[in-house]
């Protein structure tokens, strides 16, 4: 992980099982990212949060006295500067759905490698702090409202990508008009606001980005569409400009390709 200042970002792990609670925290201090709490239930979660200040919380969908998707809505509501990932072995799709709807940052399978928990993490830690400096731009800008006649959707199952979208959007003065966790919920929001530009994700639970593009070209076809994924795969790329995608940029980004890729897309 690319560490953004002398202090190390802060996790606490949430999971019944002592071999998973000490299996993600060997991953996590690999990625020097300090633990700074392991609870096997989820009775002391938000007052443990609450405590210790963590970035992030590897939360375990199946726990014997919370149900997750709860606690994750707990979590969210109470501690919105905290990313939560939900680590579950339940294969169930909806679950996905459900947890990106409640706010999820991130979405893991059990079994999982080593890799696979430093990549989502890093990936989601190193998108908070892009959040955060696309926050203090905005913040600082002299002019934003140049550009307020564009109106947009952002489409990702991850709140955090959401947030960092929103962000780069507002800088460039662009109005966020909705925002979606799949897919299906995307194109109902298209019907209703008829934005300039839709900013998608392609793996998304429900309906994925490819779908949904399909259809929003083919019913809103004055609607730019730009694809924001970490999905760079040949046939997926081939399929979204076959589709008539505006412009296509790989997670993880500098913001500053997002901003010219929009800029492009509308024409600024």
């Amino acid at each position: 992980m690319i560490k953004q200042s002398a202090v190390l970002p802060r996790a606490l792990i949430v999971d019944d099982s002592a071999t998973m609670r000490a299996t993600l925290a060997a991953f996590l201090a690999l990625a020097e990212i300090e633990v700074v709490g392991l609870l096997s239930s989820g009775r002391l979660v938000l007052k443990t949060i609450g405590d210790t200040g963590p970035d992030i919380v590897c939360l375990d969908y199946n726990l014997p006295d919370s149900n997750g998707l709860e606690l994750l809505g707990a979590i969210v509501a109470k501690h919105p500067q905290v990313a939560v990932v939900m680590v579950t072995g339940d294969l169930n799709p909806n679950v996905r759905s459900a947890a990106a709807l409640a706010g999820a940052a991130g979405f893991i399978h059990k079994p999982f490698s080593q890799n696979q928990i430093i990549r989502e993490v890093s990936h989601i830690l190193q998108t908070r702090h892009q959040v955060a400096e696309s926050g203090a731009r905005q913040a600082n800008a002299a002019s934003t409202a140049a550009l307020t006649e564009f109106s947009a959707i952002i489409a990702d199952d991850s709140k955090t990508m959401r947030e960092l979208l929103s962000a780069i959007l507002g800088n460039l003065g662009i109005f966020v008009v909705a925002e979606a966790s799949n897919g299906a919920i995307a194109l109902e929001l298209v019907a209703q606001h008829l934005p300039d530009l839709v900013c998608m994700d392609v793996d998304m639970p429900a309906m994925n980005g490819l779908d949904a593009m399909r259809e929003i070209r083919q019913k809103f076809p004055q609607i730019k569409v730009l694809m924001i994924t970490a999905n760079a795969q040949r046939a997926v790329v081939m399929e979204a400009y076959k589709q008539g995608v505006s412009g296509f940029v790989v997670k993880p980004f500098d913001p500053a390709k997002v901003r010219q890729a929009i800029t492009q897309a509308l024409k600024i």
